[in-house]
């Protein structure tokens, strides 16, 4: 009996460990890859402000998500923050100098990915708001 009772418990420890070990090691679901839609570019448009006041704007969307704006393609930048982006939007967060104000203004992209329109809004000053539209 005691032969017997070394090999049987030997073979249940074995097997213990080997279903903890199976029922233990979950492994994440495989994940389909995410689109890679690059905005990366130069877009220049305009601006319609809520007061119907009509003004032009140049954005540079660049590396690690960063963004320029200036008022023309090769004036001087007076706006600074970053942007992100979906196959179908662009988010920019800005801060502009002239006025000292914070920018958030949320387009979405055409089907050539050329052209982003959609609307801003003055978070320091709630009456800034508008609508723009800027092509590559």
């Amino acid at each position: 009996m005691k032969k017997l009772f070394i090999p049987i418990t030997a073979i249940t420890l074995i097997v213990s460990v080997v279903v903890v070990q199976m029922t233990g090691c979950k492994k994440d679901p495989v994940q389909p890859p995410k689109p890679v839609c690059d905005v990366k570019g130069t877009y220049s448009g305009t601006s319609l402000a809520s007061t119907s006041v009509s003004s032009t704007l140049t954005y540079k969307l660049l590396d690690n998500n960063f963004a320029v704006g200036s008022e023309t393609p090769k004036g001087t930048a007076t706006t600074f923050g970053g942007y992100r982006n979906t196959c179908d939007s662009v988010i920019l967060s800005v801060y502009y100098t002239k006025n000292a104000s914070y920018y958030l203004l949320e387009g979405k992209l055409s089907n050539d990915k050329t052209t982003i329109s959609g609307t801003f809004k003055n978070l320091t000053d709630n009456s800034d708001y508008g609508t723009f539209t800027m092509s590559k």
